[in-house]
C-alpha cells in the first residue's frame, strides 16, 4: 500500500509503547507487598514470583506462590490478589524516543490507541506513561465489551469510526502476532509488527491471515517505511529503557 494513503496511524500499547515485563514487575511488587503485610512475614513473594515469570511459568502464579510459601490462599485471596494486580499504579515509563516518534507523527497523521485489557489496568498504564495526550483516538476494547478483544473486529471499527478514516488509510502498530493483525488485515489496514528485545509474545505464531505485512526493529525504520523525515529518522535512536 503507497505510505502517501496512510491518513492515521493506530499503536497497540502492550510491549509495543512500553516493555510489558515490567508491568509484571511492577504488579508482581505490588501484591508481594501485601503479601508480606498480611502474612507479617518478610519472605521475598515478588522476587520468588518474578523468577517464575522469568522462566515462562506464567499462569497461576498466585496459586504457585501460595502453595510454595505454605500460605493456604482461598479463592477469594486470589481474586483480591488479582485486584491488586490489575489496580495498581505501575512503575512503568516509555520505551526511549516513543514521545519523539509520537510528536513527529503526529504533525502528519491522526493518531490512536487500540489496546486490549483489564480495567482500570490499561488506563493505569497509560496515565502512568504520560502518552495519553497524543492521540487523537483512544480505544480500550474491554470497554465496548470483553468479546470485543482482539482478534475480533469491533475496536478496528470503532477506532476507524473515532478518527474519521477509511479503514485503508490506517496503519496498526503492535507486536502480538497470535491476535494483533487478524482483524485489521481483514479491514485492509497496513499492519506493522515492532519487534524488541524482551518481548513477551514475540514468539507466538500468527494464524492464517494474521501474519503482519511489515516487521520493523525501530521507530525510525518506522518513519522510513511510512516515508517521511527520513534524515530525522537516521539522526534519532531507538530502544527500550525501561526498569530492569
Amino acid at each position: 500500500m503507497p505510505s502517501r494513503h496512510i491518513q492515521a496511524v493506530v499503536f497497540d500499547l502492550d510491549d509495543t509503547l512500553y516493555r510489558e515485563r515490567d508491568y509484571v514487575r511492577s504488579g508482581l511488587m505490588a501484591v508481594g507487598e501485601v503479601l508480606r503485610q498480611r502474612t507479617g512475614r518478610r519472605a521475598d513473594f515478588a522476587g520468588w514470583m518474578w523468577r517464575q515469570f522469568r522462566a515462562g511459568r506464567r499462569t497461576r502464579i498466585f496459586d504457585a506462590a501460595g502453595a510454595r510459601f505454605g500460605l493456604a490462599l482461598s479463592r477469594r485471596d486470589i481474586a483480591d490478589l488479582v485486584a491488586v494486580y490489575r489496580t495498581h499504579r505501575p512503575a512503568i515509563r516509555p520505551c526511549r524516543n516513543v514521545a519523539a516518534l509520537l510528536r513527529r507523527l503526529g504533525r502528519r497523521f491522526k493518531l490512536g490507541l487500540l489496546s486490549d485489557g483489564f480495567l482500570p489496568a490499561q488506563q493505569l498504564k497509560l496515565d502512568g506513561l504520560d502518552l495519553g495526550l497524543f492521540f487523537d483516538a483512544i480505544v480500550f476494547t474491554e470497554q465496548i465489551a470483553r468479546s470485543a478483544w482482539k482478534p475480533s473486529p469491533r475496536g478496528f471499527d470503532a477506532m476507524r469510526k473515532r478518527l474519521g478514516v477509511p479503514h485503508a488509510a490506517c496503519c496498526y502498530v503492535a507486536d502480538n502476532p497470535a491476535k494483533d493483525f487478524v482483524a485489521p488485515n481483514a479491514l485492509g489496514w497496513l499492519t506493522v509488527c515492532w519487534r524488541r528485545s524482551g518481548q513477551v509474545h514475540a514468539g507466538s505464531p500468527a494464524p492464517s491471515g494474521g501474519a503482519p505485512k511489515m516487521v520493523i526493529r525501530s521507530g525510525p525504520e518506522l518513519i522510513r517505511r511510512l516515508r517521511i523525515g527520513r534524515r530525522t529518522a537516521r539522526r534519532e535512536g531507538d530502544g527500550c529503557a525501561g526498569f530492569r
